[in-house]
């Protein structure tokens, strides 16, 4: 019942149920948590975009490239081989740069250092084959963009005569792409499905070139690896050789890291992690390999259905 009822005719519309000791705090209050409880507005990939011009050092083609705003988007938990995630976009798709005139491409920090050597060797593998491509603007880059780019890269990675911890991380990327786009996928029409297992191929195709190459990397040049130091590249091939079944080899990275002093507490966390992973593995492992022996020991000749 509203007390206040009748106060209509001196214009007055007053609602709700009376409370005199209200001094005005819990409305505001209740105001106050009808704006947090609103849904927040979703933030679009092409608002954390934007287009920038480049001159390519092998071609001086101008064009326009698009890059991730800097500090724009909000930062999630990375994956466990740290791959980056961010809210409401996926920055791996911009961190590469490529021509549409002569199909240099190189990851945005590489783009523009090149020797002389480097760009004729750029010119005769990749620009004298190259198909110009159409340069439409567009507002974002579908996976599928992205990855062509990084694949040129690689590409012109491989022409240059780049660094091998280059090289190992464009593959890293690509293959960290098309986990971002398996994502995107779903697993219920044949389609679907058999979409999945070509993505999945290559991703890991790619994972396998990341790691070997990484590994070689790491006994053959000195820090910075690709911009990594030392630490960040012994957690990831630890992760990647966790993610091969090359329990060993993980195990044996993750002790170097706990053990040294210098590693930072940031990636000692991580490697406690991976740790325990490894010897929940291990075990399973082991405890499957023991009752294959025994099953194996149970049969006569060792041979399943012998007689």
């Amino acid at each position: 019942m509203n007390l206040l009822s009748g106060l209509e005719k001196f214009g007055l519309n007053v609602k709700g149920d009376l409370d005199i000791t209200d001094d005005g705090k819990k409305k505001s209050a209740n105001k106050a948590a009808g704006k947090a409880s609103a849904a927040p507005t979703k933030v679009e990939e092409k608002d954390l975009v934007l287009e920038k011009s480049v001159q390519c050092p092998v071609c001086d083609h101008k064009f326009k490239t698009l890059t991730a705003k800097s500090g724009k988007a909000k930062r999630l938990e990375p994956d466990s081989d740290l791959r980056p995630n961010f809210e409401g976009i996926d920055t791996l798709k911009y961190e590469v740069c490529s021509c549409p005139n002569c199909g240099y491409s190189a990851m945005n920090k590489f783009f523009e250092h090149l020797s002389m050597s480097q760009i004729k060797w750029i010119r005769e593998a990749v620009g004298e084959n190259f198909s110009p491509v159409d340069e439409k603007p567009e507002e974002t880059y579908s996976y599928q963009k992205s990855i062509d780019h990084y694949k040129l890269a690689l590409v012109c990675a491989m022409a240059k005569h780049g660094k091998l911890s280059e090289k190992a991380v464009v593959c890293l990327r690509i293959a960290w792409l098309r986990r971002g786009e398996l994502k995107t996928i779903g697993d219920k029409t044949p389609e679907e499905i058999e979409k999945r297992k070509e993505l999945t191929e290559e991703m890991e195709g790619f994972y396998r070139q990341a790691y070997d190459g990484l590994k070689k990397a790491f006994s053959t040049e000195t820090p910075p690896y690709c911009g990594m130091n030392s630490n960040t590249v012994e957690y990831l091939l630890a992760n990647m050789a966790y993610h091969f079944k090359e329990y060993g080899e993980a195990s044996k990275l993750v002790t170097g890291l706990l053990a040294n002093p210098n590693t930072p507490s940031r990636v000692k966390d991580l490697c406690r992690d991976l740790k325990e992973q490894i010897v929940k593995e291990v075990k399973i492992a082991k405890a499957k390999a023991a009752r294959a022996a025994a099953a194996k020991a149970a049969t006569p000749n060792g041979k399943p259905g012998a007689k």
